[in-house]
Order: C-alpha cells, then structure tokens, then sequence
C-alpha cells in the first residue's frame, strides 16, 4: 500500500487493525523461541502495539519502526515514557531505555540503524503488503535482522471474498519467500474468531521461521570459509605435494607405495573435512575451532611434523619421533586452545 494510505488511517484514526490487549498468539508461544534474556526483538510496522509493552514488561529490548508519527507518540504517551528524538537521514529516531522506534518507511531502515537483532516479531507487516512488494520485503528483512528467528503470523481467507490489508498468505507464497534461508514450522493454525473483519471466514497461522543449518554451517560471520578458497592457506601444502612428487621421481619409488600414499591423504583430507562440519555445529565454541584449526600456521606446521618424521623413521629414529610428535601436537592443541579462549 502507499505510504498516504496508512498516514490516513492513523490522522482519522480508522485502526481497527490496533488491539487493545496484548494479541494472545505472542503469549502462547513466545517461549518456544527460545529468546536470550534480554534479547532484541524487532517489530516491523508496529504502530502503537501493546504488544511492544508485553515485551518491555518481559525484559527485552525492543525495536520498531512505522510510517505515522503519530502512532509512535501515542505508543511513547501510553508507555509514559518522554524520548529523545533524532534524526537519521530520512528516518525520524525515537529513542527511550530499551526501547528504538524509528518512523519512516521500513525500507529505508539499515541494519546499521538497529544494530544486532535476536527476533523478528511480525504480526502485522507482511499481512499488509500487496504481493508486489512481500517478496522484496521479505528480503529485506533477512538482510538487515542477519536472518534472526521469526515469529510471523499470517491469515489465510478467500482473497475475492474480501480486499486487503490484511492480505491473504498461501502456505506456498510463504516457503516461496523464506525456504531458501529458514525451516519454517507451523506452530498452530486458529480459526479466526468472527471472521476477517466480520466479513470471511479466515485461518490465523503461527510460523516459526529458524536460520536453515546449511546456510549456518558456512556463515562468513560465524565459520571462515573452506581453506581449499584461500592460496595463502594453500601454498603450503602444494609445495609439500610437488616436493613429493619429486622425491617419488627421483628415487624410483615404488608405484604402488606412492599411490597408497595418495589415497590415504586422500581419505585424510577428506575425514577432516567432515570432522570440521561436525565441531562446526557444536554451539558457540564449534566455529571458534574451525577458525583455529583451518589457520594456514597449524597447517603448516602439521604438515612440517610428518615430513620430519618421516625422515627419521626412515633413519631410525622411531622413539624420537614419537616423543617429537608428541611435542608437536601438544603445540598445536595449545595453540587452538589459546586462540579460543581469547576470541570469547
């Protein structure tokens, strides 16, 4: 809808879309979002919502943004709270303890202006856009929260029976928008009581909307990317294989030992590969690890150890090599270790 259709809502004051209790779908299954105490919930045209004071009385932080001025003042008013205003381009930024409203159109909002976001509370705004603009909403959303976890709650009615806002959202439309980057779990579907304005019977949804694990397996931010992207990493290891190479050449070992040699490298990489994706996985500390032990230095410096110890196994020095070997990957856990504990 047009930013002029909804400032007039709020001037004639035609909100029959505002509730005067704290809407009960937000209660019943707040909890099984599992929200950090204290966590940012982001509630995206928020109006004057008393569902914002149900979320301040629980201790979180909260950030919204809206179109009308006037709502927000009605909100700050009811809340009894005086803000401090200020503003940020094209963005108007009301500001109290724990709470970050900003009036203006949603798209203009940057991910630099709400800072880290646990929870994305919508109960009204994706409902509210026409399809032309859900899916470039939907975007939107997922770029400036970091795909933080999502309640959503969506209606479903005969579209012709009735115009929007509140548009209707096919169970389709939804996987359509989120798949790519969410599991979505239906968390209850409610007959909507009286029908949708009185006029169609109507279906509210509940959707839990969770970051899909294969695309936080791999996040930039949390878990470095495969080492086999980086050169510098790489080198290394190139070398150490071309030296390889050469030394099977040039003294006419046997073909059968060096392909033996291959494959079990082959298997070796391989088998840290997925115990990489598996530590990965771990919450917290599991990316940290990652990041420690694909550093091209342990790389390195494993790979070092076994070209060593090969040379004096073949010099017979075997009880030394496993003393040194010892050493060695004491080192190496005593590194990763150290990176850890300073990164948290």
């Amino acid at each position: 809808m047009e930013p002029d259709f909804w400032y007039k809502k709020w001037e004639d004051n035609v909100i029959g879309f505002h509730k005067d209790k704290t809407n009960h779908l937000l209660v019943n299954h707040f909890a099984k979002l599992a929200l950090p105490k204290a966590g940012r919930v982001f509630v995206p045209l928020c109006g004057k919502t008393l569902d914002i004071h149900w979320l301040l009385d629980k201790g979180h932080g909260v950030v919204g943004v809206e179109l009308s001025e006037i709502a927000v003042k009605q909100l700050f008013a009811e809340l009894q709270l005086t803000p401090s205003i200020t503003h940020q381009a094209s963005l108007i930024h009301y500001s109290a303890a724990n709470i970050d409203l900003y009036v203006g159109d949603v798209f203009q909002l940057r991910k630099s202006n709400i800072g880290h976001i646990d929870l994305v509370y919508d109960r009204a705004a994706y409902v509210a856009l026409p399809l032309a603009m859900r899916q470039r909403y939907s975007q939107h959303l997922i770029e400036i929260t970091d795909c933080a976890t999502q309640l959503l709650i969506t209606f479903e009615y005969d579209q012709s029976l009735q115009q929007g806002p509140p548009f209707s959202i096919s169970n389709q439309e939804l996987h359509q928008h989120y798949q790519h980057t969410y599991d979505l779990t239906l968390l209850t579907s409610e007959v909507l009581e009286g029908g949708l304005k009185g006029q169609c019977h109507a279906v509210e949804n509940v959707w839990m909307l969770k970051k899909r694990i294969n695309n936080r397996d791999f996040d930039s931010k949390t878990t470095p990317k495969p080492t086999r992207g980086r050169w510098k990493g790489m080198l290394p290891i190139l070398i150490l294989f071309a030296v390889a190479a050469f030394l099977v050449y040039r003294y006419n070992v046997d073909l059968k030992l060096a392909t033996t040699g291959a494959v079990l490298a082959g298997f070796y990489t391989g088998l840290i590969s997925w115990l990489l994706g598996v530590i990965a996985m771990l919450p917290f500390i599991g990316p940290l690890l990652v990041k420690a032990l694909t550093m091209s230095f342990i790389w390195l410096l494993n790979a070092v150890g076994y070209l060593v110890a090969y040379i004096a196994i073949k010099r017979g020095y075997s009880k030394d090599v496993l003393t040194y070997r010892g050493i060695t990957i004491a080192l190496i856990i005593g590194l990763v270790l150290g990176y850890v504990l300073g990164s948290l």
